[in-house]
């Protein structure tokens, strides 16, 4: 017997039971869809149907076939448009509760004001709303999965835990990067094998009731220290854990001739693989360049923390000419303080043709799959998301795109025009998790005020 589907709020009137079609969870129609799928560079009026567990069942052109499925769920876009949510390759999620620290200091001045002034002294629980609060925010402006450095590894107590469980619990899909260092001290490697075969214990069990985690990185420290040992041990925990290990590397310009004599280090214990990414990359001289495209390595940019902290502009025709592959971070909000996919893009885009001063060296099409596609093959989830194909899991977005005025070309007007305030939902697996700014599973006012009460009572004195 078929059951009557739900009426949903914001959702069209619902065609009646149909016993003879497949069960949906969804059916977005009459949207402009960018799929961001291979050689589909076109965007083309069509509809999305979502399966019950969350995966695009079909997508197309025109409408879909009549009495083919029974969707729970009705959306008529009306021409709005529809594209994958944003992927940030690289986010600390934890500094949304530190934006404008350091406002006039590079890269390690910043560090000790964000790191040593303020965040030493939170505690675990702290971390996990500064966390969910950032976590929240990506959501908020578009970002349905990122790559999460976690802080903390080297303090007493569960800071990677109830980072987890921030991310977690905030309807984010995420990627949890496990801290390799031993701040003030040398690791060893039982000590880093050790640490973490307990946090993959710890995460076992919460795998199936966790549907946004997307699995576990390490978060490298060789590149900033000289000892190859460290390297050692993060090569090590590469093979024996499989697992791909993101480094911040060559991001700031004093330090760039010290970071470049490690690449070596890098390359003898074996970090320099298919399984490397660096984080920023902004100074690679042309034969790490070469022996990084060489070992398939990938990098994240970052163009606004880049800018931020003056960090300098990588280049990127010369990196994609050399088959580097390349996706886009939004950063921690304490160093690009928006986590901003929109002014991220547009930043980057402009910082690489003033460079060249060239405006056809990067399209607006090109910046738009970095930070959608390109993210997702970096951090190797690809399969799952960041483009709109049947199988992968339905994250989007819905914009409005009335304030763009005339369309001559939907990639610029997207890129270099787009907002976060125009984006009417976002949905994950195919719910909607956010509508117009606002979350739906979290009280964002209360969220808010919990994190300044906490960032005020642990400030340092």
């Amino acid at each position: 017997m078929c059951a009557a589907p739900l009426l949903i709020a914001l959702i069209g009137i619902l065609p009646g039971p149909n016993c003879g079609a497949e069960p949906a969870r969804l059916l977005v129609k009459n949207a402009f869809v960018f799929t961001l799928a291979e050689g589909r560079t076109a965007p083309f009026l069509g509809y999305i149907v979502v399966e019950p567990g969350g995966l695009i069942a079909e997508i197309g052109p025109g409408e879909m076939q009549p009495d083919k499925w029974q969707p729970s769920e009705v959306l008529d876009a009306q021409g709005m448009w529809l594209f994958p949510g944003f992927v940030s390759a690289h986010s600390h999620l934890w500094q949304s509760a530190y934006r404008g620290l350091a406002s006039d200091k590079t890269l390690f001045g910043w560090a000790d004001a964000v790191y040593g002034d303020h965040a030493a002294h939170a505690t675990p629980e702290d971390f996990y709303f500064f966390t969910l609060h950032g976590a929240v925010d990506h959501l908020r402006n578009g970002i349905t999965a990122a790559y999460n450095f976690a802080y903390g590894n080297w303090r007493d107590g569960d800071f990677s835990g109830e980072q987890f469980r921030g991310a977690a619990d905030s309807g984010l899909r995420f990627v949890h990067g496990h801290s390799v260092e031993r701040l003030g001290r040398k690791t060893t490697l039982p000590e880093a094998r050790a640490s973490l075969a307990a946090l993959l214990a710890q995460i076992e069990p919460r795998r199936a009731g966790t549907p946004g985690f997307l699995g576990v990185m390490l978060h490298g420290a060789a590149t900033y220290l000289d000892s190859a040992e460290q390297a050692e041990i993060e090569g090590a925990l590469m093979r024996e854990f499989g697992v791909a290990n993101q480094m911040h590397y060559l991001e700031s310009p004093p330090e760039k001739w010290q970071e470049r004599a490690r690449f070596k280090s890098l390359m003898n214990a074996g970090v320099v693989t298919n399984r490397a990414i660096f984080g920023h990359f902004v100074h690679a001289d042309p034969y790490i360049l070469a022996e990084t495209v060489k070992a398939g390595a990938a990098m994240t940019w970052n163009p606004l923390s880049n800018g931020r902290l003056a960090s300098g502009t990588p280049d990127i025709v010369a990196y994609r000419k050399a088959g580097l592959r390349i996706g886009m971070g939004v950063d921690g909000q304490a160093s690009a303080d928006l986590a901003d996919p929109f002014e991220n893009m547009r930043a980057g885009l402009y910082a690489v043709r003033a460079r060249a001063e060239d405006a056809t060296v990067l399209s607006p099409y090109d910046v738009f799959r970095m930070q959608t596609m390109g993210s997702a093959e970096v951090l190797g989830v690809s399969d799952k998301i960041g483009s709109l194909e049947p199988g992968k899991l339905a994250d989007f977005c819905v914009f409005d795109p009335s304030d763009l005025g005339p369309v001559f070309d939907p990639w610029a007007s997207l890129v270099f025009a787009g907002t976060t305030s125009r984006i009417e939902g976002v949905y994950v697996g195919g719910i909607l998790k956010v509508r117009r700014g606002t979350p739906l599973a979290q009280d964002w006012s209360e969220l808010k005020r919990e994190v300044v009460k906490r960032v005020m009572r642990v400030r340092s004195p």
